[in-house]
């Protein structure tokens, strides 16, 4: 018989496996889908940890407007994805000192968390002390998020807004065509035809 232990090992397993294949997949269409699943499985276990309200988020926000989103891109994209497919060796130190960059910040608030003796500090950037334990019988699932994102995280959350507005910019500029095509209009021509009467 499941229980929930199992259920949460098979889906951490799924996750993990679905993670994986999101960078291995060749075609972007089955990346893709491979990133849905790895939203849904993620979904079930938050559901598993009784977040159900971040587990509908998940399914609804992420499968249902980030996914759409970037299977919108890719389809945009597919003509120009073949060329940019050669140039992976030639972009692949760009994208090392991009993860450098990226790595970094994420791996000092992890020293500082896990390293450190004391938990609170005194940054803007991290996440202030807070006993939620006083208010778990007093606020609703969507106060206490509400509260952490837009007071503790209000400049994450700006950042990741920031980051889906570059990407919707991306690709409009991408898929834009430069050259420009433009069709004369001969007006003596239109008006000099003959009518034929049958």
């Amino acid at each position: 018989m499941l229980t929930s232990n199992s259920l949460f090992i098979f889906f951490s397993y799924a996750l993990v496996f679905s993670s994986i294949m999101v960078i291995i997949a060749q075609h972007p269409v089955f990346s893709l889908l491979f990133l849905v699943s790895c939203f849904i499985f993620s979904s079930f276990l938050l559901f598993l940890l009784e977040c159900e309200f971040l587990a509908f988020l998940f399914i609804v926000v992420y499968v249902g407007a980030i996914a759409i989103l970037f299977l919108f891109a890719i389809m945009m994209l597919e003509s120009k994805l073949n060329n940019l497919s050669k140039n992976t060796i030639k972009y692949f130190p760009i994208g090392i000192l991009f993860s450098i960059v990226l790595l970094l910040p994420i791996l000092n608030v992890v020293n500082t968390f896990f390293v450190d003796s004391s938990t609170v500090s005194d940054s803007f950037y991290v996440n202030n002390y807070q006993n939620w334990y006083d208010l778990i019988d007093s606020t609703h699932d969507v106060n206490v998020y509400g509260q952490i994102l837009y007071s503790y995280f209000a400049l994450q959350l700006l950042i990741a807004g920031l980051i889906l507005l570059v990407v919707l910019i991306g690709v409009v500029s991408l898929t834009n065509s430069y050259e420009k095509q433009t069709k004369q209009q001969s007006t003596f021509r239109q008006l000099s035809r003959t009518v034929k009467i049958f």
